[in-house]
């Protein structure tokens, strides 16, 4: 079990050998197992796997395996920050073993620390204090930026939650969602959902330093038009792509602000949106978008073709895989998607499933 510990930690890196074997699990390709089937997979065998639930991230709890949950680790650690946790959770951003949630009831940054086991929290003092968090992206060094929706600002902080700055929209921007940023921090994207009686539907492309620099879309129906966009992300080619929530449709614009891609409409059938809340696109162009109505997070390719939905609703209680109320998205280095569902205060965690390992779950699945 060491070696193969060792071997995830080299592989995944952000993960590292101290996280318990729950997590870590999931990470290396074991052979199927008696039961494996019952753990949540899309698509289902004997179809072969592509995604499968990981996780479910709710307070420092969920980071300890059995053995570290004894007595001992709570003398060391303690009951109140095993317990501790967001209020209602809305965006989250993932990177080099951290994942960080907004939280607009606590009016903070909850963070997992993965690797160390622990949880954090930020954007409570006075200098990058917040009032309503909602988006959250990172940047290529680990830099986090906030939109703080009430004060109409993005906050930036290092990567422990220390101020840095922040870039003030209060006369740009009339209610900013959600934020993407290029990996070189050269462009700060802010989504102004705006609202029925404005007519700022948009995103503001921002420099380093926070100098709005140009504008993409307006209100609006026709291709390359917003109608109350809810959330955005840069792809691996550059190209910014966003969720034009009120028109049902995902569109992807590249530098110059010129329309590349659009697909989606209004409806509950396969590849339709109903109440499309967030987005996110992986390192290899994969397009994933959460819904509220459908509970479920639709995976598409870079061409719009939906490949297949992760998830369900929830009846009647919580489950892996089963949601009530998705909401924002994130995707990280190891190809893992991050889902927030805000109705049962949780963040969920699904990883990718290798060729190798869908391959033998499909084979060993029962006919």
């Amino acid at each position: 079990m060491n070696a193969q510990r060792r071997a995830v930690a080299a592989a995944l890196p952000w993960i590292g050998a101290a996280v318990g074997s729950t997590f870590v699990a999931g990470c290396a390709t074991p052979p199927p197992a008696a039961g494996a089937a019952r753990r949540p997979m899309w698509p289902v065998p004997p179809e072969q796997p592509r995604y499968a639930f990981e996780a479910t991230l709710r307070n420092a709890a969920s980071l300890q395996d059995g053995a570290q949950s004894s007595a001992l680790r709570r003398l060391i650690v303690g009951d109140e920050e095993l317990r501790a946790s967001f209020g209602k959770p809305m965006g989250v951003a993932a990177a080099r073993g951290r994942v960080y949630v907004t939280d607009t009831e606590g009016r903070r940054i909850f963070v997992f620390d993965v690797p160390r086991r622990r949880t954090f929290s930020f954007g409570l003092r006075l200098q990058g204090q917040l009032k309503k968090p909602s988006g959250i992206a990172l940047d290529g060094e680990g830099r986090v930026y906030v939109v703080d929706t009430s004060a109409r600002r993005v906050v930036i902080y290092d990567e422990l939650g220390l101020y840095l700055g922040d870039i003030d929209g209060a006369a740009h921007w009339v209610r900013p969602s959600a934020v993407a940023v290029s990996g070189d921090a050269r462009h700060v994207c802010v989504v102004d959902t705006g609202g029925v009686d404005s007519a700022s539907h948009r995103v503001c492309i921002h420099d380093r330093d926070g100098r709005l620099v140009g504008s993409i879309g307006k209100r609006g129906h026709e291709p390359g038009e917003l109608n109350l966009p809810a959330d955005a992300a840069i792809g691996p080619d550059g190209l910014l792509w966003v969720l034009d929530a009120g028109n049902f449709r995902v569109q992807a614009f590249d530098a110059d602000g010129r329309v590349q891609r659009i697909f989606g409409s209004a409806g509950s059938g396969l590849g339709q949106l109903a109440r499309p809340r967030g987005l996110a696109v992986g390192h290899d162009g994969i397009v994933f978008v959460a819904d509220a109505l459908l509970c479920n997070v639709q995976v598409f390719d870079a061409q719009g073709q939906l490949l297949l939905a992760l998830g369900s609703r929830a009846q009647a209680q919580d489950a892996p895989g089963r949601y009530l109320l998705p909401a924002r998205l994130a995707c990280d280095a190891s190809g893992r998607l991050y889902v927030v569902d805000q109705y049962l205060h949780k963040i969920e965690v699904l990883r990718r499933v290798g060729e190798a390992e869908g391959r033998a779950l499909a084979a060993a699945a029962p006919r």
